[in-house]
């Protein structure tokens, strides 16, 4: 049952370490993206500078096609991509894509936006954490304790935060990019992009907390009734 318990553990672990690992991934190559486009911008020509400019306005778009408008049925097949299998173009449609669109972001905004991201990533860490400290304590034995209560509740905690910040950063690029973007027979659809997983795992966690807790309890009043 213990083996059973820590492959569970594991399992979760690798998911929670993966998704850090991906936001931590992807805030790293936006901010090197940045810099570098900053960099090469102040020592290139006008046009080589106006490239870096359209690159540090690199935005991550979410869509879906329109299939309650005028022309469902073509928006469903308005794209496409080359099969090299085949040797022939099959219809496509978007999902994800990265486009360059200048959002009209100011300092301040894509300063708040870093931020946001960086609490993000934060939370996730905290998070993960705490879960390791309590999958060391499952494995010394010490499973049902008040100790193990505060940490499942401050894990669910964490991560519902997490997914909260990452909704907002979606909302506020999603209504930066709306003012300035649209593309023929999709919607944008900018929470597509957040993982529901995290808020999930939270849930999860403050459940699972709240039943030790009960049985906590119940254990306690025994004690006291004996």
């Amino acid at each position: 049952m213990k083996k059973r318990l820590n492959l569970l553990c594991a399992i979760v672990l690798l998911v929670l370490s993966f998704s850090v690992l991906q936001t931590g991934y992807y805030s790293l190559m936006g901010a090197k993206i940045g810099f570098d486009a900053g960099y090469d911008a102040a020592n290139a020509d006008a046009a080589q500078s106006a490239k870096m400019q359209a690159l540090a306005n690199m935005q991550i778009v979410t869509v879906i096609p329109d299939v309650f408008g005028e022309d469902a049925l073509n928006n469903m097949t308005r794209d496409s991509v080359f099969n090299v299998k085949s040797g022939k173009y099959v219809p496509a449609a978007h999902n994800m894509l990265y486009v360059y669109v200048n959002s009209g972001q100011g300092f301040k905004m894509r300063i708040t936006m870093g931020v946001l991201s960086l609490l993000y990533l934060a939370f996730q860490i905290w998070a993960l954490v705490l879960f390791i400290r309590l999958v060391i304590s499952i494995n010394r034995l010490s499973i049902f304790g008040w100790k193990n209560v505060r940490r499942l509740r401050l894990l669910g905690l964490m991560l519902i935060v997490a997914f909260g910040t990452q909704l907002l950063v979606a909302y506020i690029n999603g209504q930066a990019v709306a003012e300035v973007f649209e593309m023929e027979g999709y919607l944008l659809r900018p929470f597509d992009a957040v993982r529901s997983l995290t808020l999930v795992l939270g849930l999860c966690s403050l459940i699972v907390g709240e039943v030790f807790a009960i049985g906590l309890k119940m254990k306690e009043e025994q004690d006291l009734t004996i």
